[in-house]
């Protein structure tokens, strides 16, 4: 009988327990992506991600960062620039770098994400682009920044490109990445016509929106300097009339995209006040090099072209598809030369 009774017991504890609901697991949040970072300038690479042809977006994302970080041992990755096409969120770029950095134990870099039309090819979903720190003497006469080039088509503003880099004495150009309004199949020829115009450089051509009102392109660009580009006495050298600025500074701050979140000159400014927050933390503010603005929205493109306290010269304002934000207007990217107060102008 005591057996019986033992046993109905037992089966009773069981019973009860397979009726529980499970507790439920609590998941760490990911970390915070820095807004900010410093490297120095003469160690810098800058590399283009091959495009993927199989798979979602998020394996896509996830492959793409794996042969990023198997090409950059013992590198330290800086910033990422992710153009995301297709369906797909592209807020998951941000999880896949933070959890894939984390696994490999390394320093997060700074991330911009923009939401594009198309491609070069139509099977990609993501082009993916890298500033590295090599810890290798790279560019021992600094850097050149080239703004934003545009014209009615790729060759022309190609064109344009190439001479902005001869009037600033520029060196091989490094790195090239141009926003086209169509692509339609002409992927291959627009690669093919970046490398013979720009031979040496990793070169990124997208969409930028699905549905374009005209045919445009514009082009930016980082090259080396030349011991002979502008005056080598001088740190920041700004020459407006070829939207290029001359770097000779030992460091340099990269921020990641500052999203905004309105359409009036207050909300452009309030962008660029939070990226300088954020540099300040690093190095004293200094004076901008490269500033580049993404937005879906007319309005808000024309509030950022008249924030005052970026100079013409080093601003690209481009028309995307899209930001991962919903109500997102516009989004803010910054190259800065700490501790410049103000750059020469020539």
């Amino acid at each position: 009988m005591r057996l019986l009774l033992a046993l109905a017991l037992a089966s009773s504890l069981l019973a009860s327990q397979k009726n529980k609901e499970p507790k439920s697991e609590v998941l760490p949040l990911p970390k915070e992506l820095p807004m900010a970072l410093s490297a120095d300038t003469a160690t810098l690479e800058f590399r283009a991600l091959p495009l993927l042809q199989s798979g979602g977006l998020s394996a896509q994302i996830r492959e793409t960062v794996s042969l990023l970080l198997r090409d950059t041992k013992k590198e330290n990755v800086i910033k990422l620039r992710a153009f995301v096409a297709g369906p797909g969120d592209a807020r998951r770029v941000q999880s896949v770098v933070t959890e894939s950095f984390g696994e490999h134990k390394l320093s997060l870099p700074v991330v911009t994400i923009v939401e594009v039309g198309a491609l070069q090819d139509s099977r990609a979903q993501i082009a993916m682009e890298a500033t590295v720190s090599t810890g290798k003497q790279l560019n021992p006469n600094g850097l050149v920044f080239l703004s934003g080039q545009s014209a009615q088509n790729l060759t022309a503003a190609l064109a344009r490109l190439r001479a902005s880099a001869l009037s600033a004495s520029a060196g091989s150009i490094l790195r090239a990445t141009c926003f086209v309004s169509r692509i339609d199949g002409q992927g291959a020829a627009m690669q093919n016509a970046m490398t013979a115009a720009l031979p040496g450089a990793t070169a990124t051509v997208v969409q930028a929106l699905r549905d374009p009102l005209e045919d445009s392109a514009t082009c930016e660009a980082i090259a080396q300097a030349n011991p002979s580009a502008a005056s080598a006495a001088e740190p920041v050298v700004l020459l407006p009339q070829a939207r290029a600025t001359v770097v000779r500074t030992g460091q340099l701050i990269f921020t990641g995209l500052q999203l905004s979140f309105g359409n009036f000159l207050d909300d452009a400014q309030e962008a660029f006040d939070r990226l300088n927050r954020a540099a300040s933390a690093i190095n004293a503010v200094g004076t901008p090099v490269q500033v580049t603005a993404f937005s879906p929205d007319p309005s808000s493109m024309a509030a950022l072209r008249k924030t005052a306290h970026v100079p013409p010269g080093v601003f690209t304002v481009q028309p995307v598809q899209g930001l991962p934000g919903a109500d997102a207007s516009a989004g803010v990217e910054e190259v800065l030369a700490p501790g410049i107060a103000a750059p020469s102008i020539q």
